[in-house]
């Protein structure tokens, strides 16, 4: 089976990792449509990223559906108020989104 987009998104961000951008370790995790769930783990030397829901609660979580997921990444589409007001992204921390792309070059 061919991985999907969001597959190769994630896998992907190892080799993209720009460690001089994380000053806090953090845990963020991706809730993607029905079926993808994604946990990255960023600290000051590494990333790693894992298939699943964390072991415990992430510093910060994004729900969304796989396409808007993928336009956010891909910069078809910048977050708005209005996004999270009518819940087509949800987070815990919007903030926290912006360390988590800045952690990777684009």
């Amino acid at each position: 089976m061919a991985a999907s987009a969001i597959e190769k998104v994630f896998k992907g961000l190892p080799k993209m990792f720009n460690k001089a951008n994380v000053k806090t370790p953090r845990t963020f995790y991706f809730s993607l449509g029905d079926d993808e769930k994604w946990t990255v783990v960023v600290g000051k030397d590494k990333c790693e990223v894992k298939k699943g829901k964390p072991a415990k609660d992430a510093d910060c979580f994004f729900k969304a559906s796989e396409e808007m997921f993928l336009d956010v990444w891909n910069g078809k589409h910048t977050p708005s108020a209005k996004d999270f007001l009518t819940g087509a992204i949800k987070s815990n921390n919007p903030l926290l989104l912006k360390e988590f792309v800045a952690a990777f070059k684009k």
